[in-house]
């Protein structure tokens, strides 16, 4: 009986082990899966790595190419900059001159304009003047052709006032003339005869 328990006992314990060691067994082969699967991902990861550690070399590699080449462009374009601000500069100097000669020519311009106004509003005056100084000449002009015309009457019946005048005297004179001359042919006469009254006497 007792034998029959400790068989039983080894039995139950011999079974027990076996099921220990089965589990062991799947354990283990589940670890080795599990194992074969990181060393695999870690040999996997390893080829990454050493992907990324080639094209790292080489990125810097083209790195080193294209910094160089950035540098040489950098160069290039500071030394573009450096032609730009001087082309700039002369830019700016041309732009200044320009300016102050554009000043220039415009406050030449603005004399010049006021100088021409002034010479239109001049000469506008001017003509103004001369068109008053006509205006007023043509007045004076009529003014003067009508006392010329009133002196011209006036003449006129001055000289046929003269005229009659100078007939009336003429013809007084005249008269008188002729009186004298009457009286002194009559004395003339007179003493002609008393003459030769006397020259027949004294014969």
């Amino acid at each position: 009986m007792y034998i029959i328990i400790i068989q039983l006992n080894l039995a139950q314990a011999l079974s027990g082990q076996e099921q220990r060691i089965n589990e062991l067994r799947d354990t283990h082969r589940l670890e080795s899966a599990s194992q074969s699967d990181q060393i695999e991902k870690l040999r996997t990861q390893l080829y990454e790595a050493e992907a990324l550690l080639k094209a790292a070399e080489g990125a810097d590699i083209t790195a080193e190419e294209v910094a160089t080449k950035q540098k040489a462009e950098i160069d290039r374009l500071q030394q573009e900059v450096e032609d730009a601000k001087a082309v700039a500069k002369e830019e700016e100097e041309k732009r200044v001159k320009a300016i102050s000669l554009l000043k220039t020519v415009r406050q030449k311009l603005v004399r010049a304009e006021k100088e021409r106004d002034d010479a239109l509003r001049e000469a506008a005056s001017r003509r103004e003047r001369e068109r008053s100084d006509k205006d007023m000449e043509q007045v004076e002009k009529i003014k003067l052709r009508n006392e010329i015309e009133v002196v011209k009457v006036e003449k006129d019946k001055a000289l046929d006032s003269l005229k009659v005048q100078f007939e009336d005297e003429l013809g007084n004179i005249k008269g008188g003339y002729e009186r004298e001359i009457s009286m002194l042919k009559g004395h003339l006469e007179l003493e002609g005869i008393t003459l030769k009254v006397c020259s027949v006497t004294q014969v």
